[in-house]
């Protein structure tokens, strides 16, 4: 359920509360409003609480109205609505609106300080776990090491052809991957060897549970219903695991060269496998091209 806000230039009003009724949105309230800042003071606020499938169709309408630079549009998530409207229609999950997803993964991409603080210390404590073969140790790293949000937004820019998300999402992953190499290296110099994980899946296989986490990530970051927290921590550990396991064996030293070459196509393939499934289940959603911004 989400409340949606439209913000017009006083007399636009009428085509957004149009454009409301139209998805089938029963009760929309407009309220005019003074405005401190910008060229339009005067101004309207069109405003409809409702289920999600129709908060989506609303938007898309809105953002596919032109001139939309005079005017400014924010969603919330609402727990409940108490309405004339059943309680099975207004609670239905549906898809998230576009919008959401595509700023969620924004937020969810910048590289900042406390980014590579969580990074680094969950990589650590990974490194940590795989030395020791301590399997707590590795499943409270991946709950917290960033990889599932980075893969998804590489895969939603790439779907949505929004090629500064796909590049903000790269950038992120590198930063990652980056520092999983070197906390392996630091857990190898600090504790020495041998690693005694052994968890590695071949690179077929790797591939496949790697397009099954894809397509669950997909599917559960668009829609209300998703318990993404599960799904991420399938991934970091998917994919983390190589990664500090690189920079491990760059300390104690690496296994004959096809074991190696293995290890490192698997960490390339999962994420080229993870990106591709979301991009797949993006589409089957309906979460359309160009539908994710407004430039």
């Amino acid at each position: 359920m989400h409340e949606v806000r439209v913000t017009v230039p006083r007399g636009s009003g009428a085509a957004i509360v149009k454009a409301a009724l139209k998805v089938g949105i029963g009760r929309v309230t407009i309220c005019p409003v003074i405005q401190a800042g910008g060229p339009h003071s005067e101004a309207e606020i069109v405003s409809v609480e409702t289920s999600t499938p129709r908060a989506k169709a609303f938007l898309d309408r809105v953002m596919s109205t032109p001139n939309l630079s005079t005017s400014s549009v924010s969603t919330r998530e609402i727990r409940a609505i108490v309405s004339s409207e059943g309680d099975r229609e207004i609670t239905y999950p549906s898809v998230e609106p576009t919008v959401e997803v595509f700023q969620d993964l924004w937020q969810l991409n910048h590289v900042t300080p406390s980014y590579v603080a969580r990074t680094l210390a969950a990589a650590l404590l990974l490194a940590y776990g795989m030395r020791h073969d301590d399997v707590i140790s590795i499943v409270v790293a991946a709950l917290f090491l960033p990889f599932m949000a980075q893969v998804l937004g590489l895969g939603f820019g790439i779907w949505t052809t929004d090629w500064n998300l796909a590049s903000q999402a790269a950038l992120a992953l590198a930063v990652s991957i980056v520092i999983s190499i070197a906390a392996g290296v630091a857990v190898a110099l600090a504790f020495g060897g041998p690693m005694l994980f052994d968890g590695f899946k071949t690179p077929a296989v790797s591939l496949g549970i790697s397009l099954v986490i894809g397509a669950a990530a997909g599917l559960s970051t668009a829609d209300d219903t998703g318990r993404r927290y599960l799904i991420g921590v399938a991934a970091a550990a998917q994919s983390g695991v190589f990664a500090v396991w690189i920079g491990m064996a760059a300390v104690l030293g690496f296994p004959d060269t096809l074991t190696t070459l293995a290890r490192i196509a698997a960490l390339i393939l999962n994420i080229v496998a993870i990106a591709s499934a979301t991009c797949a289940s993006y589409g089957f959603l309906g979460l359309r091209c160009g539908s994710a911004s407004h430039r």
